[in-house]
């Protein structure tokens, strides 16, 4: 996820989607936001020398279907007026995913 304005933002977030567009509330389990971590091994920044990350290890869709992810990048505004407000900062959506019922294999990565 990056912004066309360069805006800097706090952590990433990923929902699901049906095949329309909507938001699966309670049909992605896991761990849905995460900070930001920098590429580069330094710091994170949006001044365009580090390129950031955020990694979804544990994501499991509950159902068989056709999705797509949508990753969102936010931003808290503490000095909102009606208190800290989270601020969409931009979003993208993956191409459609498919989910299937089964067993997963337990393998251990090939070094």
């Amino acid at each position: 996820v990056s912004s066309d304005s360069g805006a800097d933002y706090d952590f990433v977030q990923v929902s699901l989607l049906d095949p329309y567009g909507r938001v699966l509330e309670n049909s992605l389990w896991g761990t849905l936001s995460m900070s930001k971590q920098a590429l580069d091994g330094g710091h994170s920044s949006s001044s365009g020398g580090s390129k950031d990350y955020a990694a979804f290890p544990d994501l499991a869709v509950t159902s068989p279907g056709t999705y797509s992810l949508q990753v969102t990048a936010i931003r808290m505004d503490y000095n909102s007026p009606d208190g800290p407000a989270a601020v969409i900062v931009s979003s993208i959506t993956s191409r459609e995913i498919y989910a299937y019922e089964g067993a997963v294999a337990s393998e251990n990565p090939c070094e």
